[in-house]
């Protein structure tokens, strides 16, 4: 009988993980596609994103919490509300940093740049695209190369 239920948990966990990251596509995918319209409803987006962050956590995925995490700082700093954006880059550095996380931290380090110069905020978003892009080149997280280099052209 404990094993059954252990194995209820484990499947249940594994449900929980797979809602969580189809929340996290369905709201990127809303979100993108607000963008490219030019609309400035971002209510489908704003949902998914909210559930996917909320599920995510209920699994304990932490490397997924961050991918969640920095979904919706997006969608935050699109929408001008830059408090919400930095508290989603901070939880998600935080994660990120305690789980030694390098490629995620550079992940955060390029949002944060976005947020700063979506602030006005250059020289800061210059550290952070700077702290990336060593980040990028130490890993060789090359997958990255092209955002350094938007970032860098937009400052």
């Amino acid at each position: 009988m404990l094993n059954r239920a252990v194995q209820t948990i484990e499947w249940e966990s594994g449900r929980l993980l797979d809602i969580g990251l189809d929340h996290l596509s369905f709201g990127r995918a809303h979100l993108f596609k607000a963008l490219q319209e030019g609309s400035q409803d971002f209510t489908r987006a704003k949902e998914h994103l909210n559930q996917a962050v909320d599920g995510l956590r209920q699994a304990g995925a932490q490397e997924f919490i961050i991918r969640g995490l920095l979904a919706r700082a997006e969608l935050y700093r699109v929408r001008g509300e830059f408090d919400k954006a930095q508290h989603d880059l901070d939880e998600a550095m935080i994660i990120a940093e305690r789980g030694e996380m390098g490629l995620n931290q550079a992940d955060c380090h390029l949002g944060y740049a976005r947020l700063y110069m979506a602030m006005g905020r250059n020289e800061d978003a210059r550290k952070c695209l700077d702290t990336a892009r060593e980040l990028v080149e130490k890993m060789g997280y090359h997958r990255r190369d092209k955002d350094i280099v938007e970032i860098d052209e937009q400052l």
